[in-house]
């Protein structure tokens, strides 16, 4: 689940970075009324028809509730998922995050046979995740765009922007016509509702799992104690950390700041997010039950569960430790099979297992969180019917689904030079591990799936960890809607609170500072916020 996790970690250094950078020049001077970005305009548009793909049939399938389909082994000879080249010759220009320079062209087979299926020149400009806003923000301020651009949904004035720069896509993807181009119509319905702006489709959403966090443990290890993972209420799952913790011998429970606290807030009924009801929203922050997580994480906190570098370690950091056993749980993305992956060749024996939330006070299990489903959108230039056309194909192909001969060739490259094969799994090779980099996620990546390579097992469990979250979960409650201030001041104002919530977790500042954090958000810009959620509300028709 190598893509899915990199989409993740970078999310929340995404969020606080555009919120800090941009907000002058070419996005600010976008801009757009409520009514055109959040009202009935958008819910009258009819979301691209969902036709999963079947050609590759999966061990495990997708279900209704949304989980996604589950492959024990990469197909012995792929299908072919389309039938020509989707490009007539020139060039197709991309922006988009390049965390690791490719190989030059010139240099690069995996990209030279990349633009040869493609039957274009694929020209990539990119920046570094914390520099991408700044290069964003340039190249849209220059005028010259190129064919393709990531576009995060928490661009500041991003109606505004889409409509002055961006290709209103309706008529191509809405309904039945997305058929045209059938991965586009592969990607989950959720994943097309942030695409959604100015009563049109903006752009081709980057899917991702639709559960925010799930907490997985060594099960390996933890039962090797003579303990059980089967925890049913908060106190038992406090009590299985502090058993699990030995900081003497550097052995710790947990690293995972801040999405223990997330782990915690479900358990306590905490709002996903906001809470909506009847119109009415109410942030996460200002419930009760927000701080009194926060009193349970700092008590953990101060027994010595949390290894002490949890607010800084890096997700390479996490893995190595939850590998060697310095750490027993995590809370990450709900895709973690590469974690275990990295556990098994290490450990011939170690397992992880996923743990579903309890209540906290016992009862049965607690509502896991859903987000949006997607990363990014990729949006595209304003162009001729003919160009557009021409791009939509080009992305059709770069999101090929999981098991066609388009998906191996963009995901791995050239057999027996960027990968080789164990069994039927393509396996990465020295080569390959250069020259795959060329960032082709950050354009357009299929769906995602389980598959662990060579364990059948880990891809099962994950799968089913998934089916258990999404059997009793909270949707996402922002479909659909936008705050213009939530937009270009939310990320600041999370951070503030974030920075506010590690002092009282770690005890520089006393719960009780947690009200007047909360207040201050309140008049700063949370009341603002709030109002235009509960606007675009009541303007949608919902």
């Amino acid at each position: 689940m190598t893509e899915v996790s990199r989409r993740t970690m970078l999310r929340g250094v995404v969020s606080a970075a555009i919120a800090g950078t941009i907000g002058t020049g070419a996005l600010a001077a976008c801009s757009t009324d409520g009514t055109a970005t959040s009202g009935a305009s958008n819910a009258a548009v009819k979301l691209p028809t969902l036709v999963p793909y079947t050609g590759v049939p999966a061990d495990l399938p997708q279900t209704a509730e949304g989980a996604r389909p589950a492959y024990f082994a990469y197909p012995a000879n792929p299908p072919k998922f389309t039938t020509e080249a989707p490009a007539r010759g020139g060039t197709i220009q991309a922006l988009c995050t390049m965390n690791t320079p490719p190989v030059p062209v010139d240099s690069n087979k995996y990209w030279q046979n990349l633009n040869q299926r493609l039957g274009a020149e694929l020209k990539i400009n990119g920046a570094p995740t914390l520099d991408y806003v700044n290069k964003f923000q340039t190249v849209m301020a220059g005028g010259d765009l190129p064919d393709t651009m990531e576009v995060r949904s928490n661009t500041p004035q991003l109606p505004g922007l889409l409509a002055a720069k961006f290709q209103d896509l309706t008529e191509y993807l809405s309904g039945d016509a997305v058929k045209n181009y059938p991965a586009l119509a592969n990607i989950p319905t959720e994943s097309w509702q942030s695409t959604v702006y100015n009563g049109g489709i903006y752009g081709v959403p980057l899917h991702t799992p639709p559960i925010k966090v799930m907490t997985y443990a060594r099960q390996d290890l933890i039962e090797g104690m003579g303990l059980s993972l089967n925890v049913t209420s908060g106190k038992e799952f406090v009590e299985l950390c502090k058993q699990l913790a030995n900081p003497r011998a550097n052995q710790w429970a947990t690293c995972s700041m801040p999405s223990a606290v997330t782990f915690v807030n479900q358990m306590l009924g905490v709002p996903n997010g906001w809470a909506n009801e009847g119109g009415t929203f109410t942030k996460d922050y200002e419930s009760a039950e927000y701080k009194k997580a926060l009193d349970v994480v700092a008590g953990m906190w101060k027994d010595g569960l949390f290894h002490p570098d949890s607010f800084s370690a890096t997700s390479a950091q996490k893995i190595s430790w939850i590998t060697s056993g310095t750490v027993k749980l995590l809370v990450g993305v709900s895709t973690w099979s590469n974690v275990a992956v990295s556990v098994r060749n290490t450990v011939p024996t170690g397992k992880i297992t996923p743990i579903q939330p309890p209540k906290f006070d016992g009862g049965g299990p607690a509502k896991t969180y859903l987000g949006p489903a997607i990363f990014s959108i990729t949006g595209l230039k304003k162009g001729s019917k003919a160009r557009i056309e021409e791009v939509l194909r080009v992305l059709n192909w770069l999101q090929a689904p999981w098991g066609t001969d388009e998906h191996r060739t963009r995901l791995y490259g050239l057999p027996d030079w960027d990968f080789s094969l164990k069994g039927t799994d393509p396996i990465t090779t020295a080569t390959g591990k250069s020259e795959v980099t060329v960032p082709t996620l950050y354009i357009g990546a299929c769906p995602v799936v389980h598959y662990a390579p060579g364990f059948p097992d880990i891809t099962k469990t994950e799968y089913e960890g998934e089916q258990a979250g999404l059997s009793n979960a909270v949707a996402w409650p922002l479909a659909g809607l936008y705050s213009a201030t939530d937009q270009s001041q939310g990320a600041v104002l999370d951070k503030k609170m974030l920075d506010l919530q590690a002092d009282i977790i770690t005890g520089r500042k006393p719960l009780s500072d947690w009200d007047e954090g909360v207040s201050t958000w309140k008049k700063t810009y949370g009341d603002k916020i709030r109002g235009e959620y509960a606007d675009a509300w009541q303007k949608s028709g919902k």
